[in-house]
């Protein structure tokens, strides 16, 4: 009985490898899709997820990126792109509005929208569903809580994912980040911003979790990364429990600060993901977190990590006292942590569940291009580097100017947004804001060909 099974097995790959080279061909020959892609920001976590997208599905796609500083600052670039735009897919509702309100009469494309959280289901929120031709969720609860809004359109879950490849264990390095040597520290990542939706970050409950810690783990330390933290910093400081503000560092640096930490806590009520879930699980990390987004998917109590209902203090308490307590649990829960998301949840891997919307996107458009002009593709590449370097260096001097960061992190903060990337797209950046490149008429010319 194994033989006939094992021969269909066989046969239907076979058919399914054939299926996938045919539409790819048949792609190749009415060219590339152009997709404008839409993150609220260059760098951080949405920012990274949309150039792990470009990345996966560059080799199918002419990907053209804009960030909210950017379509504010050339509302012309939009009109320019939008009607070679085979579809848009923003990764923020408030990207969504932006660019709507830049297109002015112009038509919108066709656009895949990913929620990745919903506090509220604000006017900003439900314009950007409804528009959407497909929508994407973290994970099936929020899939579920979506479909429910009654928006008609098909819901596909993608997971977030890591690169478990670029986070893993490193040599710990607790000077580089103002984190004593003989410390048991907990980790906290992200920014100050985020809690401002309706506290969804629960500040609140990781006083109450501290305080509550340190009568118990005398040698206890805070790190914070991320922007916006001095005060907490101070307020802990006053009640005597030791922390420190490590502010913003580059994503080269990312593996070691969590290599550098004895475990990463969530205190979120509401989450997508949260992504620094993964990333600390791929460093061996242990993680401590209240049951929001992806936790309940992917920790498994007491094995690759501890987890806890939302505002349960006594819970969180316990599990980061327990892995106090004992470094070989630490170990191990760090081990098994980085097995589970190494083995299932690699950006190429969660990302593959793009593939349906899509195909089904690729089945609506009417492109009618024969190929992909080089012109058009070289634009496209610079556009991205442009944007990168320069929606860094005004993140930067915007959270100096709002307080959130001293201008010795800002300037931190814009050279990590600038790694990896050249003079050249520094130059193209600046000519970018002062209108002095990528200007709408030449682009207009280079889309047309």
């Amino acid at each position: 009985m194994l033989w006939p099974q094992r021969v269909l097995t066989n046969l239907l790959e076979v058919s399914h490898e054939l299926a996938s080279k045919a539409n790819f061909s048949s792609r190749a020959a009415r060219g590339r899709l152009r997709v404008l892609i839409l993150p609220n920001v260059a760098s951080w976590i949405i920012g990274q997820m949309a150039m792990h997208i470009i990345r996966c599905f560059g080799d199918r796609y002419e990907f053209w990126l804009l960030t909210d500083k950017m379509i504010t600052l050339r509302p012309d670039l939009v009109r320019a792109l939008l009607p070679a735009m085979d579809f848009v897919f923003p990764l923020t509702d408030k990207s969504f509005r932006l660019l709507r309100q830049a297109a002015e009469s112009l038509p919108m494309p066709p656009s895949i929208f990913w929620v990745h959280h919903v506090t509220s289901w604000n006017p900003s929120l439900q314009a950007a569903a409804k528009s959407a031709t497909e929508l994407i969720a973290c994970t099936p609860e929020w899939k579920t809580h979506i479909e429910a809004q009654g928006f008609g359109s098909p819901v596909t879950v993608v997971r977030h994912g890591v690169d478990a490849n670029f986070f893993r264990r490193v040599i710990p390095r607790r000077k580089d980040f103002g984190i004593p040597e003989d410390a048991f520290v907990i980790g906290l990542v992200g920014n100050k911003t985020s809690n401002y939706d309706a506290g969804r970050k629960g500040l609140d409950t990781l006083e109450r979790v501290a305080r509550e810690v340190r009568t118990r783990i005398p040698t206890l330390h805070l790190c914070f990364l991320g922007l916006g933290w001095d005060e907490e910093v101070g307020q802990f400081q006053q009640r005597g429990i030791s922390a420190n503000y490590t502010g913003f560092i580059s994503q080269s640096r990312l593996p070691v600060f969590y290599s550098s930490i004895d475990v990463h806590l969530v205190t979120s009520r509401v989450e997508g993901g949260p992504v620094t879930v993964l990333e600390a699980m791929a460093c061996e990390t242990p993680v401590v977190s209240t049951r929001v987004g992806l936790v309940n998917l992917t920790i498994r109590n007491g094995n690759n990590g501890f987890s806890a209902e939302a505002d349960d203090i006594e819970s969180l308490v316990r599990h980061i006292c327990s892995l106090y307590g004992s470094g070989r649990l630490r170990s191990a829960i760090g081990v098994a942590a980085r097995a589970s998301v190494r083995e299932r949840l690699s950006w190429d891997k969660t990302l593959h569940q793009l593939e349906a919307p899509l195909a089904r996107m690729e089945a609506q458009s009417k492109c009618s291009r024969a190929a992909a002009s080089l012109a058009s593709l070289n634009a496209a590449s610079q556009l991205i580097g442009a944007v990168h370097t320069m929606d860094g260096l005004l993140w930067g001097l915007m959270s100096c100017w709002a307080g959130l960061i001293s201008p010795r992190v800002g300037f931190r903060m814009v050279k990590a947004c600038w790694e990896g990337y050249g003079a050249g797209d520094v130059w193209r950046g600046l000519r970018l804001v002062t209108r002095s490149s990528f200007r709408a008429a030449s682009l207009r010319k280079t889309l047309s060909v």
